[in-house]
Formats: C-alpha cells, sequence, structure tokens
C-alpha cells in the first residue's frame, strides 16, 4: 500500500464537496486513534492536520509510557491504574514500546524513603506485579545523595506511535491528509460544513460531516470558538521544554527520576540511542504556538540537572524542544491540575482535552462510544485500536516517503525516523540525500 506524496495529491484532488461520516481535526496521538478505531468500523473518515502528523504535543513529551507516579501520589489511583494497564498492552504488544528501568533517586531534597517504598509498592500492584522494592545506596555520588529505589515503567518513540495508527486507519479505508487546515466550522443541512486550507498553497476545500471530532491538542478552542462563538472553560495550556544532551557525560544505563532542587518538581533523565533527555518544565502559557524553550526554562533545567551532573556544560547539550499539553481543571499549579482528560460535545463538535499518550486507547475508545451515540450506531471498540501497519525491510527512508507519508526533511528526520531525538548528530548528514529523494518523489 502507498500512502505518500503522490497519494496526498490524489486524495485533494478527489477532495471538495465530499461528504464524510466524520471529518477528525488533529493527526496527534488522540486524533489518530479514534480514526483507527472508526475506520475498522467502516465508517467514511477523513483526518486532516495543520501541520504534520504528531507534529505537536505528540512528538514533543518526555517520550514515557508510564502510571505516573506523581498521579499516583496526588491520590488518582484509578488513574494510575488505567495508565499501567495501557502501558502493559503497549510493552506486549508493539515493539517500539521498550521497557525502561527508572533509579529513582532520594536526597536532602527529594520524597522520604517510606514514603518511596510504599507509593513503589502499590505502583507495582497496580501493574499487576507483587513486588518489594529494594534500597540501594551506591550508583551516584552527588552532595545529599542518600540512596535509590529501582523500578520498571517503559518509553517508546511517541511521533511513530501516531504515525502507525494514521497508517493503519489508511490501510483500513480512511482518508488522512497531513499539511490541511480546517479553517471554519458551520451547521449546514443536519452536518456540519468545514473550510480545508492546503497549506503547500495547492487550493482550498469545502467537506461536510455528520459529525466533527475537535481533536486539535493545544489549538481545541480555536477550533471550539469558530463553531461554538465560546471557549471551552477550565482549559489551561502548560509547556513542558526538554533538553538533549550529548550521553557521554552521563554514563546511565537506566533512566533517572529526581526532583529538582529548585522547587521540588519531579524530573526525569531518559537515555535515548546516542543522547540523553533531561526534562521537563511545568508553567501555564496562553499561546498554543508558544513552542520555543525560553532562557529560564533552560537555566531551569540546567541548574536541576547540575545537582546530579555538577560538571555539566552548556557545550554538552545538542538541542531542545517543548511540547503544549492541554489540560482542563482549576488552579493555579500546573502540577496539581488533573491529568485525565475530558470530553465536550456541543452541537454536532465533540472536543477533547488532556489526553495523555500513555492511555489514548482507552481515550480513543471512550470517545468513539459517544461517537455511536450520536451516530445512531454501534460502534465496536473492543480490542481496539489496532496497529495493523508494520514497516518492511525496506530502507527506512523509502518507508517514511511511500508508505508514511512524509513530506519535508524535518518531517523524516523528526517523526518517521526520530533522528533528531535520539542521534548525536540528528541526521544532519542525511538532510541532502533526503532533500534530492523529495525533490525527485515530487516531479514525478
Amino acid at each position: 500500500m502507498e500512502f505518500s506524496c503522490a497519494t496526498r495529491k490524489s486524495d485533494l484532488e478527489k477532495l471538495d464537496g465530499k461528504e464524510f461520516d466524520v471529518l477528525v481535526v488533529g493527526g496527534g496521538i488522540v486524533g489518530a486513534g479514534i480514526t483507527n478505531i472508526l475506520s475498522a468500523n467502516g465508517l467514511r473518515i477523513l483526518l486532516v492536520d495543520k501541520g504534520d502528523f504528531a507534529s505537536g504535543t505528540s512528538s514533543n513529551s518526555s517520550k514515557l509510557i508510564h502510571g505516573g507516579l506523581r498521579y499516583l501520589a496526588q491520590g488518582h489511583l484509578l488513574l494510575t491504574r488505567e495508565l499501567l494497564k495501557e502501558r502493559n498492552y503497549l510493552l506486549n504488544n508493539l515493539d517500539f514500546v521498550k521497557k525502561m528501568k527508572f533509579d529513582i533517586l532520594i536526597d536532602d531534597g527529594s520524597w522520604s524513603r517510606p514514603s518511596l517504598y510504599f507509593g513503589l509498592f502499590l505502583y507495582n500492584l497496580l501493574g499487576g506485579k507483587f513486588k518489594l522494592p529494594h534500597f540501594q545506596t551506591e550508583g551516584y555520588s552527588y552532595p545529599g545523595f542518600k540512596g535509590k529505589f529501582t523500578y520498571d515503567d517503559a518509553s517508546t518513540d511517541d511521533a511513530l506511535l501516531v504515525i502507525h495508527n494514521v497508517v493503519s486507519s489508511v490501510i483500513q479505508g480512511s482518508t488522512a491528509i497531513n499539511y490541511l487546515e480546517a479553517t471554519s466550522f458551520k451547521d449546514k443541512d443536519e452536518k456540519v460544513e468545514t473550510e480545508l486550507i492546503d497549506k503547500f498553497g495547492n487550493g482550498a476545500y469545502k467537506v461536510t460531516s455528520k459529525i466533527v471530532v475537535n481533536a486539535s491538542g493545544p489549538w481545541v478552542n480555536v477550533a471550539y470558538r469558530d463553531y461554538t462563538s465560546r471557549q471551552i472553560e477550565n482549559m489551561k495550556l502548560s509547556k513542558g521544554s526538554h533538553i538533549i544532551f550529548k550521553r557521554d557525560k552521563f554514563g546511565l544505563n537506566n533512566a533517572v527520576a529526581f526532583r529538582s532542587h529548585l522547587d521540588r518538581r519531579q524530573m526525569f533523565i531518559i537515555p535515548k540511542g546516542e543522547v540523553v533527555i533531561v526534562g521537563t518544565t511545568d508553567r501555564f502559557i496562553d499561546n498554543p504556538g508558544e513552542s520555543e524553550m525560553s532562557e529560564e526554562e533552560r537555566n531551569y533545567i540546567l541548574d536541576s540537572v547540575r545537582k546530579i551532573v555538577p560538571s555539566l556544560d552548556q557545550k554538552e547539550i545538542i538541542g531542545s524542544y517543548s511540547g503544549i499539553r492541554p489540560l482542563y481543571g482549576s488552579g493555579d499549579d500546573p502540577g496539581r491540575v488533573t491529568r485525565d482528560f475530558h470530553i465536550d460535545i456541543t452541537g454536532k463538535m465533540i472536543s477533547i482535552v488532556g489526553v495523555k499518550i500513555t492511555n489514548y486507547r482507552a481515550a480513543s475508545r471512550k470517545i468513539c462510544k459517544q461517537i455511536g451515540t450520536m451516530l445512531q450506531t454501534n460502534i465496536r471498540v473492543t480490542d481496539l485500536p489496532k496497529i495493523v501497519y508494520k514497516r518492511g525491510n525496506e530502507d527506512p527512508l523509502e518507508s517514511a516517503l511511500m508508505k508514511e507519508c512524509a513530506l519535508t526533511v524535518e518531517d523524516v528526520l523528526k517523526r518517521r525516523l526520530g533522528y533528531y531525538y535520539n542521534k548525536e548528530d540528528q541526521g544532519k548528514p542525511q538532510v541532502k540525500s533526503i532533500e534530492d529523494r523529495i525533490s525527485r518523489l515530487n516531479n514525478q
């Protein structure tokens, strides 16, 4: 099956005036998961994103699949249990979700040893294992270090998880078009008419659908306001930034969870291929497009991690990235706002806020049940969504361009091959060959 710039062009040529059962706006993890389920049910689905698939929050996370020890500490037992159940499923069914060991550090500014012992025991139990935590005093030697516990969680290539869901939905009959922005929505003849603009300048289109799923992540209120002239109250945007370092300065085998000595918030040091990712910040912002890391955020991460690696220098920084998390809840502390998700149904638009990548399957099932009720049809959700796409043995660049609809160099390096996040050279030596290959495809 081909899913490329050529099939995208063909889909656009047939798009204007077309009718769908559901239009999904937003090609992040929740939009991709919903589209995958609905496609498996034989519905006529159009998935669009104003950028590339997974180009927002879903490629700018900490790359973790986990239950969230912090959520457990806040008393969210049911949420933690659901997340751990989904973590176990993804570990058992996807080869790009990998088990990762974490050292959680105890020092003079961290959690207490008894509370961590009980918390990790409960965390293991909720994850399906009766395992007593084991305290160790070796492995780290920074000032104030008292010991560590080691526990199991998982990591993934977050963008690749999205891409596999998108391609799986296309295999099952959906239409998915990246770089196609939904600019306006209005009710018309018992349906919603949506205007779409091709970001590459190839035209404007109108489609109709029985339902619009607004899964546009940080931009969810933009679409919601256009359709309702209101905004979703209690939706907040939290910015999480990360720095990518050279790995040799850290000498880690395991990932690390620790508390910043600056404000006691939980942070991670995550080995990833040839690099180490450190994050994350957590602060409210107003603009969903505020994706650049500020100097303040950079200094916060550097100062926090220097507690553990005092000799760390800015010269070890390879890159950085920021993700904007849409949250639903009240309060002035982003760390205290619940990480559970919220569904708003207004007219023929379903808007979703706050789905985590770990529980995207459970969230997608719940949302698809709501869609079934609105369409007055039975939507099968058991054991869905499933990944039915798998890369073959061909060159990964060939898969990215011909089967996963990568259109730009950034699509390839960041969201198909992940070199930006796991290689010390970030794939820069491959840029020219990728540009040449894309140019040849566009001129065919």
